[in-house]
């Protein structure tokens, strides 16, 4: 089955930058290694929930325009949100029943990297006919192999809370949502047990934003204060607050949660 959302994808011009970015917001970030058929290399930033967000860069960039298109794609647009993938627990299943639904996915394939300490990293995945569409994931390794959990920064407390989608044809993008989520969504809404999916009706096709959910946001506000960082706050009905980092190096980002 879905198990919800496993990560969400960014693009970077410059890895290390980025790495150092993120660091400055208070995250861990943590080396990924080389993707050798994709034609990209990442580092993980790990949040509490298991989910991540994938720092993606290019070192070859004939082989990801191949191999990694929506990469590219993400590198020439102002908003470097790339995609965002599911985690399933019986990869091959799941495509049976999905495509049973009449959604098309194609069959699952490996995939793997190696981490800068020469560990191996596999998985399996399954890419929908659609790019705009999610793909899903199994690991064949050990999970925690390929997405340590974090040990320090404020990721330790830091949860997916939901990725907001484009649509220009929303009643069609519901549709097949419902379909490869198995799922109705209430209004756009799709909740999972990881992170939920939100369609917004809007001009363009494409991720629009994620939102993060703190299991404390004043840690995430003293944090950044002392780490001088530059962000905007928003109280909601004096029980919750929103956090928008400024640099973000082109991630629509918001954090929120409920003050204590």
């Amino acid at each position: 089955m879905i198990l919800g959302i496993d990560h969400v994808l960014i693009a970077v011009d410059d890895l290390e930058l980025a790495s150092e970015v993120y660091q400055a917001l208070g995250f861990q970030v943590l080396p990924g290694g080389k993707h050798p058929k994709m034609g990209t290399h990442n580092a993980l930033v790990p949040l509490a929930d298991g989910t991540y967000l994938e720092l993606i860069g290019v070192w070859d960039m004939e082989l990801a325009r191949e191999a990694s298109p929506f990469v590219v794609a993400a590198l020439e647009r102002e908003n470097r949100l790339a995609r965002f993938v599911l985690e399933s627990d019986n990869l091959d299943a799941d495509v049976t029943t999905i495509r049973a639904r009449g959604f098309a996915l194609g069959d699952a394939q490996a995939g793997e990297r190696e981490r800068p300490d020469g560990q191996k990293v596999a998985w399996r995945a399954a890419f929908p006919t659609d790019a705009r569409f999610p793909f899903l994931i199994q690991d064949v390794t050990p999970r925690e192999l390929r997405v340590p959990a974090p040990t320090a920064g404020i990721g330790k407390n830091v949860r997916m809370g939901d990725v907001n989608v484009g649509v220009v044809d929303l009643a069609t993008a519901y549709e097949q949502y419902k379909k490869l989520l198995g799922a109705d969504g209430e209004d756009g809404w799709f909740e999972m047990t990881r992170g939920a999916v939100i369609l917004q009706d809007v001009d363009t096709e494409r991720l629009l934003q994620i939102v993060l959910e703190a299991d404390n946001p004043l840690e995430v506000v003293n944090a950044w204060q002392a780490g001088e960082v530059e962000f905007k706050q928003q109280f909601i009905g004096g029980i919750g607050i929103t956090l928008e980092p400024f640099n973000t190096l082109g991630v629509p980002m918001q954090l929120t949660g409920r003050l204590s």
